[in-house]
């Protein structure tokens, strides 16, 4: 009984599901390579004009323009479109100043967004604009609605640039080239299901991702069970030989065993990239977070740094390499500078009217773990120089050598400390099942094979191509099935007639 209900199960899930299994599998090939396009900071880094120290005002006067009670953390100078610009915060709540005030803010108009696709593309012209007022499939998510209508402008030349300005705000929401949105069509969107019509619902997309999940996993687990079963009952026939005669079943049989235990955790990691850990197997999680120590929630005022920074970006620029953006940041309550030039970032003391260099030292590092510990809390420090399974990335080389700090508390924090990051990077109980059952399911992120990266290419590529395998067998059984089925309907509507 449980055995036929099973088999009616699998069967049905795999005609709602193979599919979509295949086309993550063949999708997450090209994910290895290619991305989602989106613009990023270094695109507009990239594009913006340099700081020039003539007509820059004090940062006294700055802040007293800032609304009272601005929080002054944040705090940034860059020249976007030509003006130098003060901003504090991020995103929708940012706050932004000219840092002229005889600059006459520009009127959010379509002159305004041309000028700015013209800017952003100077070297090619405009061949055609649409003026959008729904979603499309490069801006496909609900936040870009408040921006309509948007603008889309289209580029002459081979690259077929698209570049998308909203009529809100003037700003560059979305840059794509015929590359990128090539490759997005076979990896990013139907990897991620974006599709217009289902992300531009953010209640709709999570859903739906939510339930193919839960509905793969349950076929892949109903596929491993009759598998076995199979190979159980056809033993005296010789170690695992699968007892199906017909090509299509023996090799989704044989494939669904061997590569049907990593469908379903690629298929669980999948899910555990958008979801929480379950509270019923992990117990109730604490939005905690990171800690912030005394000396991070204390970040020093701007009007107390001795070093201008006017001072600071006139001595930082040299020729042929001028400063583009400068940030006011501290480092357990140093008050620094971090300046990017068109090549490099420096970062300067701005504790004392010098030019210093900043770099942080072991010293600092232990009275920051001393600070963030306080009188309670035991904890070991142990200095790396390599990498374990947690400070580790595929893609970005992290510093060496890195202090890890682990403490003797409730959710085992361990924090990894190392001599160019600002920040830690930390994990407790919590963190360390995440990044298993997401990062160390979804990407194989383990140190033995990033460290191998042919190695890790060749087993990636194995088992994505396996499952693809599997899946494809199984759309062509569904495909027989529904043939079959079709047919036993005709046949029985003729013996009727």
């Amino acid at each position: 009984m449980f055995t036929r209900l099973f088999i009616h199960l699998h069967r049905i899930l795999g005609l709602l599901l193979c599919i979509l299994c295949f086309s993550w599998f063949i999708s997450g090939i090209v994910m290895i390579y290619h991305f989602f396009p989106w613009v990023s900071q270094e695109d507009r880094f990239t594009r913006a004009e340099i700081l020039d120290t003539n007509n820059l005002p004090a940062i006294q006067d700055v802040l007293l323009r800032f609304p009272a009670k601005t929080p002054t953390r944040g705090l940034s100078l860059n020249n976007p479109y030509g003006d130098p610009v003060f901003s504090i915060g991020g995103g929708r709540q940012s706050i932004e100043l000219y840092a002229d005030t005889n600059v006459v803010p520009p009127v959010i108009n379509y002159a305004l967004c041309e000028s700015r696709a013209k800017r952003w593309c100077a070297d090619r012209k405009i061949s055609r604009v649409d003026t959008l007022h729904a979603l499309d499939q490069w801006i496909p998510f609900a936040q870009y609605k408040r921006e309509f209508p948007i603008y889309k402008f289209y580029f002459d030349g081979p690259e077929k640039y698209q570049l998308y300005v909203s009529s809100r705000t003037a700003n560059i929401l979305q840059f794509t080239n015929s590359d990128n949105r090539f490759w997005a069509w076979c990896g990013a969107i139907p990897h991620w299901v974006y599709f217009t019509v289902i992300r531009s619902n953010q209640n709709l997309w999570t859903q739906f991702m939510y339930w193919a999940c839960y509905l793969g996993m349950f076929m892949c687990f109903t596929g491993f069970v009759l598998g076995i079963r199979s190979y159980w009952l056809a033993r005296r026939k010789g170690f695992l030989r699968s007892p199906y005669k017909k090509p299509w079943f023996k090799w989704h049989h044989i494939t669904g065993f061997f590569f049907g235990i990593f469908v379903f955790t690629w298929i669980l990691s999948g899910y555990m990239s958008m979801a929480p850990l379950p509270s019923w197997i992990f117990g109730k999680q604490e939005s905690r977070g990171f800690r912030q120590n005394p000396a991070d929630r204390q970040a020093p005022s701007p009007a107390d740094y001795a070093l201008d920074y006017r001072k600071a970006i006139a001595l930082t620029t040299t020729p042929g390499d001028p400063v583009k953006s400068i940030e006011w940041t501290h480092y357990q309550g140093i008050p620094l500078y971090r300046l990017r030039t068109v090549s490099r970032e420096v970062i300067l003391d701005a504790s004392a009217d010098t030019i210093r260099p900043f770099h942080i030292t072991e010293e600092m590092i232990f009275a920051a773990v001393k600070r963030l510990a306080g009188d309670s809390t035991n904890y070991t420090i142990t200095k790396m120089n390599e990498y374990d399974n947690y400070y580790l990335s595929r893609r970005h080389s992290l510093p060496l050598p890195v202090y890890k700090v682990t403490f003797d508390n409730k959710v085992k924090d361990c924090y990894y400390y190392n001599l160019e990051s600002f920040r830690p990077v930390h994990y407790d109980t919590n963190g360390r099942w995440k990044r298993w059952l997401y990062r160390g399911l979804h990407t194989l992120d383990f140190k033995f094979l990033v460290e191998r990266p042919v190695l890790w290419t060749v087993v990636i590529w194995t088992l994505l191509l396996g499952g693809a395998v599997v899946s494809f067998t199984g759309i062509v059984l569904s495909v027989k099935y529904i043939i079959r089925l079709i047919k036993s309907r005709i046949k029985r509507g003729n013996h009727q007639i």
